[in-house]
């Protein structure tokens, strides 16, 4: 579904005025005002969509299909420095990894401030090779401070916000499955009728809504079928879903 398509009506804007107008096409895109406010209705329904799919996807991650590069940030390691401010605009981290001085590839191991039983400051306060990251606010913290240098030494791998819309766009898309796009328009909507009281549509539009998001996550929420998780024993006793098998 593309955001505006005036000739085939079959964009985001024009089922938004199938829901509300009933199809009195031109409604929207021919008013700036209202074009403008379902451009930023529309992108909070992007929002509200991105939360429910990083709610339910599993072991393959989301990410916006409309952006050109992958979700993974890299920066130098500065001997001495210990707080790498993330530049990204990102929702959840992943993993985070480190080249080491010996150019091997490290796989960091998360830690959290309430794990630290001494002052941060004190915490493996010896330069050397980090074994450990915090996130803390908008950066990485590396424990212990890396004592040497390396260029583009540092990835995070994370999931962030959607691309959202301009209101001059046209063809472009939501970066998620086809099959999910409807939910864009309708939540749109379901804003919109709230918020001028149209009580006749609100019923409708929330019943639409909630249909199409349990669509939604069990879409997402299976997409690894090609993966078959086997039953693995604790150390100490019980059992999870280990690592799948292929």
């Amino acid at each position: 579904m593309t955001f505006n398509n005036t000739t085939t009506k079959d964009g985001i804007i024009q089922d938004c005025e199938f829901w509300l107008f009933a199809s009195n096409y031109g409604q929207i895109t021919s008013n700036t005002n209202l074009l403008n406010t379902f451009t930023s209705l529309t992108n909070r329904a992007l929002d509200s969509v991105t939360t429910a799919i990083l709610e339910a996807d599993d072991r393959w991650e989301f990410d916006d299909t409309t952006y050109t590069d992958y979700p993974i940030a890299t920066t130098d390691i500065v001997s001495g420095q210990t707080d790498y401010v993330l530049a990204v605009s990102h929702l959840k981290v992943l993993r985070v990894e480190w080249l080491g001085p010996d150019g091997v590839w490290v796989l960091g191991a998360p830690i959290d401030l309430e794990d630290m039983t001494v002052a941060r400051d004190e915490f493996m306060a010896t330069p050397s090779t980090p074994i450990y990251y915090d996130k803390l606010a908008t950066s990485i913290f590396l424990y212990p401070t890396p004592n040497y240098n390396a260029t583009g030494g540092l990835r995070v791998y994370y999931q962030r916000e959607p691309n959202y819309f301009q209101s001059t766009d046209t063809t472009k898309k939501p970066g998620f499955a086809t099959i999910c796009h409807r939910l864009v328009p309708l939540k749109a909507c379901y804003d919109f009728a709230i918020a001028n009281n149209l009580s006749d549509k609100i019923t409708v539009l929330r019943d639409e809504i909630a249909k199409r998001e349990l669509e939604l996550r069990n879409f997402y929420g299976r997409r690894n079928k090609d993966e078959i998780l086997v039953l693995r024993e604790r150390n100490r006793g019980g059992f999870f879903w280990g690592e799948p098998t292929y």
